[in-house]
């Protein structure tokens, strides 16, 4: 007998469990914090789906229309019920393509400006960066397949992130669908979700890969997994508009069993919806002061900015509670992972792309949701009219046949054969007036969709009621101007990646790498970035470090539309048939870079041949390169000849003020001499036009030098910009002609001077010659008279 006093037990208690005790988790992701985390980030989710959930569905069934599915299920059997075909007449289709085909026809271009005087080198070396990042990435058709999805449906994403994959680079731009996106919709005004507080993202993932991706998270990915090809999900109803497409996949597929055989378990795929939260948290933070990462976090998953305060101590460090990004990736059945966000600048990583906005909650909505209902009502007018097109009315007596199922189809044949009974009345009647009703309202919505969207025919290329190209032009134009906003939005998006792509690689691009940039005329450029030198006191530097620095991201100009192009393109080839030749062809160089032709570089290559003119795109050829050289060793040659021919026309000039200066002093002694002989007025006139003259001498030897001066430099400018060896021929022949013009003039006002001396200075001997006379006659009377008193 078993002794139950031991552990007062009896036997066969043991097939009872006992109550198991509470035992805390070890994993931190499945402590009560992260619980309470997961329990408000799912009210979170749940209440964005509740305010989101019309608006959603509308946005899908506008994406639904741009795809022809204007129909719904309901509708569509409906009418065929009655006979009637589903028609779809999609005027939908060509306004929004004409949108999308502007925006990838007037692409952005950006830069990179510095913060401070020192980084302008370092800012050219990021904007070359920048530009490697966009070929790598593709940006260019990232924001157009962003922006195709947010003309249609309102709202699209562009995701700049960081990877961990060392066949890449580390920096990515991808495009992200509103499908798989749920914002903070309570920031009505935010633009660029500076007021949200939280964005949703998530992804179905194979359950395998998911497992490789946490795998101590495995169980709990198990237990979150679901057969992808019978469950579509808990967005299912927003897949398409008439049912969820893994619902219609499911009844495709079946359970499997064909592939799998008999008795073996269905080989459905299972994956797992994983769910990433990127929410803002208050925290108390240290955030740099000055400096050149000024405003900055000091946070331990920035070591670039850790080493920058460890090396300058006189950097300032405040701290204050701010909103810093957080991330959570969770099931609903438990937490994945959580933490903060790596990147530096505390924003979220996906940037908005809108199309138009709700004034009365912020929904997005896209140029589509304006016209559905034109456009809904137009497919319905032309299914009725075709009906009426195809059917007959039969008015008849009672009696009038004994088969009316024959009679009917026979009526609604076009070959059909009907038989009454005499004396009985029967006429067919076909509602032309119906029909016609039906087309002239099928042309009013066509022309209110046109109206309302804002892209009219001549947009399209379609013949209409304009028949100058003026008129054309500017009905075009005036289309450009209706649809500005959804282009307007775009260019903010762009400048919001930019700047979030710029700060992505001023912190994680650190290592050394050569770039190779590629022109739009295929020109090659190689430009080396974080290259370490060491010196030969072993001390370490590195040159062209883009982390050493924070730089700001600008958009460019926006190219020009194409009927924008097109006026720039006449304008500039009507300038060029009223200038030179030489200037002409030049002009017209430039104004093939806005033209439209497939072979334009061809065309401005061979201009630029004729007038020798370098392709800028272009890097110069062995043979181009010898004779730049050549051609500067020529200009410098002219310019010497140049100077030694001024050189000697400045000594001739100058010899000649020497002469006005010898002869003006001569006639200041010969009046001196003259003393009494010569009267007062005429020696102060004298000793003044001595001074005139050498005063005068002075300024123009030195006008002389100046004009001169100014003459070489002139034709060095014209030298410099000339291509062909006619022009620079030309050039020197005027400058030739120009010196000997300026030589001429100098030669008659030092002319001038010589002859006013010279007649100055015989004024002075008649009147010396003149006193000398009298003088003499005076001597004669005074002997004279002396010569009669002795008598």
């Amino acid at each position: 007998m078993h002794d139950v006093r031991s552990n007062h037990k009896a036997p066969g208690d043991s097939l009872f469990a006992d109550a198991v005790p509470e035992v805390a988790p070890t994993d931190a992701l499945d402590g009560e914090q992260a619980q309470a985390l997961l329990r408000r980030l799912l009210g979170w989710l749940q209440d964005e789906r509740d305010l989101q959930a019309q608006n959603r569905l509308d946005m899908a069934i506008d994406a639904d229309m741009y795809d022809g599915m204007q129909w719904t299920p309901e509708d569509m059997a409906e009418v065929q019920g009655r006979g009637q075909l589903p028609l779809v007449f999609n005027e939908i289709a060509p306004m929004v393509d004409w949108m999308i085909g502007t925006e990838r026809r007037s692409r952005v271009d950006a830069r990179v400006l510095p913060r401070t005087e020192e980084d302008v080198a370092m800012a050219d070396v990021k904007t070359k960066v920048m530009k490697y990042m966009s070929d790598v990435n593709r940006a260019v058709f990232v924001r157009s397949a962003a922006f195709a999805e947010a003309v249609k449906s309102g709202l699209s994403w562009i995701d700049d992130g960081v990877r961990d994959d060392p066949s890449k680079e580390k920096v990515y731009k991808t495009h992200e669908s509103w499908r798989n996106v749920l914002h903070d919709s309570r920031a009505v005004r935010s633009m660029d979700l500076a007021g949200c507080r939280y964005l949703f993202r998530w992804r179905d993932i194979d359950l395998d890969v998911a497992q490789a991706m946490f795998p101590g998270r495995a169980r709990l990915l198990q237990e979150a997994a679901r057969d992808f090809s019978a469950d579509p999900g808990e967005d299912g109803d927003v897949d398409g508009w008439g049912g969820p497409l893994a619902a219609y996949a499911a009844g495709r597929r079946g359970s499997g069993a064909m592939f799998a055989g008999v008795g073996h378990a269905p080989q459905g795929r299972r994956v797992v919806r994983i769910y990433e939260c990127q929410y803002r948290q208050p925290q108390r933070s240290r955030m740099v002061q000055d400096g050149p990462f000024k405003g900055v976090f000091d946070s331990e998953l920035d070591p670039i900015v850790q080493a920058a305060l460890a090396r300058d101590a006189s950097l300032g460090i405040v701290e204050k509670v701010a909103m810093r990004m957080q991330i959570a990736l969770f099931v609903p059945g438990g937490m994945l992972a959580m933490g903060p966000a790596p990147w530096r600048h505390n924003d979220f990583s996906l940037t908005p792309v809108w199309c138009y906005r709700r004034s009365r909650d912020g929904m997005p909505y896209g140029v589509i949701r304006r016209v559905r209902d034109l456009q809904l009502d137009l497919n319905k007018r032309a299914s009725k009219a075709n009906f009426l097109i195809n059917t007959n009315q039969i008015i008849a007596e009672e009696g009038a046949t004994d088969d009316w199922d024959t009679l009917r189809d026979e009526a609604s044949r076009p070959d059909g054969v009907i038989i009454k009974k005499r004396g009985t009345e029967l006429v067919l009647r076909r509602d032309a007036e119906q029909v016609a009703g039906q087309v002239q309202m099928m042309q009013y919505n066509a022309q209110a969709i046109q109206k309302t969207g804002g892209v009219a025919d001549e947009n399209l290329g379609r013949q209409t009621n304009a028949v100058s190209g003026e008129a054309i032009k500017a009905r075009q134009l005036q289309g450009s101007v209706v649809t500005t906003e959804p282009f307007d939005n775009l260019r903010l998006a762009i400048q919001l990646s930019g700047s979030k792509e710029l700060s992505l690689i001023e912190q994680f691009m650190s290592e050394e790498k050569v770039i190779r940039l590629v022109g739009e005329k295929s020109r090659l450029d190689w430009v080396k970035v974080n290259q370490v030198e060491v010196g030969p006191d072993g001390s370490v530097r590195v040159l062209d470090d883009i982390t050493a620095s924070l730089a700001d991201f600008v958009v460019s100009e926006q190219d020009y539309a194409g009927t924008m192009r097109q006026v720039m393109f006449d304008s500039i080839n009507a300038l060029a048939q009223r200038v030179p030749p030489e200037v002409g062809l030049r002009l017209m160089t430039m104004a093939f870079e806005y033209s439209d032709l497939p072979n334009k570089d061809e065309i401005a290559g061979a201009f630029r041949r004729i007038t020798g003119e370098p392709d800028p795109d272009k890097e110069p050829t062995p043979e181009e390169l010898q004779a730049q050289q050549q051609q500067a060793q020529e200009q410098q040659q002219a310019l010497q000849m140049q100077r030694e021919d001024a050189r000697l026309a400045l000594q001739e000039r100058q010899a000649k003020v020497r002469e006005i200066n010898a002869r003006a002093a001569q006639l200041e002694a010969q009046v001196q001499a003259a003393g009494a002989g010569v009267d007062a007025q005429l020696a102060g006139q004298a000793q003044r036009q001595a001074m005139q003259a050498q005063a005068q001498a002075s300024d123009e030897i030195e006008a002389l030098s100046q004009k001169l001066a100014q003459a070489q430099g002139e034709m060095l400018r014209l030298r410099i910009k000339a291509e062909s060896d006619l022009e620079r021929a030309r050039i020197d022949a005027d400058t030739r002609v120009k010196v000997a013009q300026i030589n001429a003039g100098a030669d008659a006002k030092l002319g001038n001077i010589i002859k006013r001396l010279d007649a100055v200075s015989a004024k002075v001997q008649r009147a010396q010659s003149t006193g000398t006379k009298r003088q003499e006659d005076f001597a004669n009377d005074d002997a004279s008279s002396n010569g009669s008193g002795d008598a």
